[in-house]
């Protein structure tokens, strides 16, 4: 599912109650048959959030951010698995310098592996665009569509027109904290252009 709105619409804040990193302060709602109040620790196992930042350390090499990852996520460091992820997303060369030499959009490529080294049933991407050459946008859309392929539940906020969003099985767009699900026949250009520019992506 897509989700596109005006800027200060709730999409992140959204987003971030689906990840469990914010508490409702009202009423409940299930992630895979999984209470929001109550099972939060669950949810945090079945889902993996992109935020425009990153879940990264600067003093950390790429492998170790993606190794990290997986110790925290209760998983087995493999080398050959990390070294795969890092070969996926086109940082294999610089896997063993420091996240602080990173540009934007390369963090945005290892924020990605984050999500590819885990074993998740809900990815929750935030802006993914943001920051990316053409390239990686592709990039995230391959991933998108891969996902997909695997079962896994997308939901995508974003105010540009890339491909995995024109390809969503849904979309909704968030107003003033309210949902509406759109058609399949209404065109998202208007909507998209809530948001306001995308910005000038980064070349990396």
């Amino acid at each position: 599912m897509c989700l596109v709105g005006p800027n200060g619409a709730g999409k992140t804040t959204l987003l971030k109650l689906v990840a469990t990193l914010l508490h409702p302060s009202s009423g409940d709602a299930y992630v895979m048959g999984h209470s929001l109040k109550r099972e939060p620790d669950e949810i945090r196992k079945l889902t993996g959030l992109l935020t425009a930042r990153g879940f990264l350390y600067d003093d950390l090499s790429a492998a170790e951010n993606l190794h990290f990852t997986m110790r925290m996520a209760g998983l087995r460091p493999r080398n050959v698995e990390i070294a795969r992820v890092l070969e996926r997303i086109g940082l294999a060369e610089v896997a063993d310098n420091r996240m602080r030499t990173f540009s934007t959009g390369m963090r945005k490529r290892l924020a990605l592996g984050q999500l590819l080294v885990r074993s998740i049933q809900v990815a929750l991407l935030d802006e993914p665009y943001a920051g990316l050459d053409s390239q990686g946008m592709r990039l995230v859309d391959e991933i998108v569509r891969e996902f997909k392929a695997a079962g896994t539940t997308v939901l995508l906020a974003s105010h540009q027109d890339g491909a995995a969003v024109r390809e969503a099985e849904q979309t909704g767009v968030l107003r003033k904290g309210h949902l509406e699900i759109l058609p399949k026949s209404e065109s998202l250009s208007r909507h998209l252009s809530l948001g306001g520019p995308a910005g000038v992506p980064e070349v990396e």
